[in-house]
């Protein structure tokens, strides 16, 4: 599209205003600078994408329009003089509205922009109750993880929520296509420590859009129930297999791509069950397992160190899921472990034919220098308790630098690897120095 048709749209407050900001969309960001966050409230300047230099600012511009691509038309839907919507038509013929406000006072700043996916088709979207969980699993049977020649789906048809219950402060976005469910998302904010710096984020997590519903803007419909998070946080984080090449795809105009990778471990009951080791952690347990959990972790990013009472919270949050008594302890070592396996099974479909598996997930784990043995027993343990549960895997997350990565790997039946994006929170230059911590509950 030719930037000249800016000309058309409404010479007033909110006219100017949007004329330099499509200016820069059409142009990939061409001549944009940091000292553009004052056309902005601050209010409005703290959700952009953080950057610290003109050329961030250019690149963050140049992702952002790169998930438009060719914008062919921009039609003025209505407008005043303080706000504006246009109708933009861009690549594959999908359609956005563009929503933008500027304060009714000079010098008439940006307060406000909010972009919409328009359909020909009646889209609907609420958050989930526990009344949806057959729907949702349903949902989710439906739509197979592609990693080359398999396809894995995860049946959560006993008990959808189980994970989610596990999660502080969670929402499940329901879409439906024409009356019809067709998409779900998960979202969950909590605090992690990035580069030194507190943050707030909100982690999506199973995501997933029926097939005869795919590329038809479902992701950020379903997305639109975590609306209510954005004001109070400082980015969002996602985590996607690097052998998943359609999610890889659909992110790779995504900004803050981590160069670390996170790796998913899987430990064979069968293969590494031990003698019991350890006892069962107890409330009066939580001031010494907090201490051990944050030495352990402390260099770690995204890791956000404990207090009593907020680990006492985690740890009594979902007591069929998680409790004390799936917290083992040694004097030197700790492994909780949600046995997923009772409610969740994971199907794997290939031409080798299709199998089912039920896993253990740690969710907490920790050991004092020179307590490998202790850390290891420990898990040995816990694998035996699973097998006879019925559970094959006991899976666990690590990272290179992390501390234990060595020792975790050497048990391995396979090892999954991830990467993770932060949009809106930069990776820090010595990350991979100190290792990515994955709290399995936010994955």
């Amino acid at each position: 599209m030719d930037i000249a048709k800016l000309r058309d749209l409404p010479d007033s407050p909110v006219g100017r205003r949007l004329k330099w900001y499509l200016g820069m969309l059409l142009s990939g960001g061409d001549g944009a600078s940091m000292a553009d966050n004052d056309r902005y409230t601050p209010e409005a300047a703290a959700r952009l994408i953080p950057t610290t230099t003109d050329e961030e600012k250019r690149n963050a511009w140049r992702g952002f329009a790169a998930q438009f691509g060719a914008i062919s038309d921009i039609a003025v839907a209505s407008a005043s003089d303080f706000q504006v919507a246009v109708i933009v038509a861009a690549a594959k013929d999908r359609r956005w509205k563009l929503v933008l406000e500027v304060e009714s006072q000079p010098p008439h700043r940006i307060a406000r922009t909010f972009w919409e996916r328009q359909y020909d088709f009646k889209v609907e979207v609420r958050e989930a109750v526990e009344a949806d969980g057959p729907t949702l699993a349903d949902i989710e049977r439906r739509c197979p993880i592609v990693l080359g020649e398999t396809k894995i789906y995860f049946d959560r048809s006993a008990d959808y929520f189980a994970f989610a219950r596990l999660m502080e402060d969670r929402t499940i976005g329901l879409a439906s296509v024409d009356g019809v469910p067709a998409a779900v998302s998960c979202g969950a904010k909590h605090r992690v420590k990035i580069g030194g710096v507190d943050r707030w984020i909100v982690t999506v997590v199973h995501l997933r859009v029926l097939p005869e519903h795919q590329r038809k803007g479902l992701w950020g419909a379903a997305n639109r129930v975590l609306d209510k998070y954005w004001d109070s946080v400082d980015g969002s984080c996602a985590y996607i297999a690097v052998d998943n090449a359609g999610m890889q795809h659909g992110f790779i105009n995504t900004p803050n791509k981590w160069s670390v990778l996170v790796f998913r471990v899987n430990l064979s009951c069968a293969d590494q069950a031990g003698p019991p080791s350890g006892r069962q952690a107890t409330l009066a347990d939580a001031s010494a397992i907090v201490e051990v959990l944050n030495t352990f972790h402390a260099d770690e990013e995204m890791y956000f160190p404990y207090t009593t009472e907020s680990f006492t919270a985690r740890v009594e949050r979902a007591p069929n899921q998680y409790s004390w008594e799936k917290l083992w302890m040694t004097e030197n070592a700790i492994v909780g472990v949600w046995p997923a396996g009772d409610s969740v099974k994971v199907v794997s479909e290939s031409s080798g034919g299709r199998t089912e598996s039920k896993r253990g997930m740690v969710l907490d784990y920790a050991f004092r220098p020179g307590a490998e043995k202790e850390f290891e027993k420990l898990l040995r343990a816990w694998c035996a308790i699973l097998l006879g549960r019925g559970m094959e895997t006991l899976s666990i997350f690590t990272s290179p630098a992390s501390p234990g990565c060595a020792l975790i790997r050497s048990l391995a039946r396979e090892v999954e690897e991830f990467n993770m994006w932060t949009p809106g929170i930069a990776e820090p230059p010595d990350a991979a120095d100190h290792g990515l911590y994955v709290d399995p509950v936010y994955f």
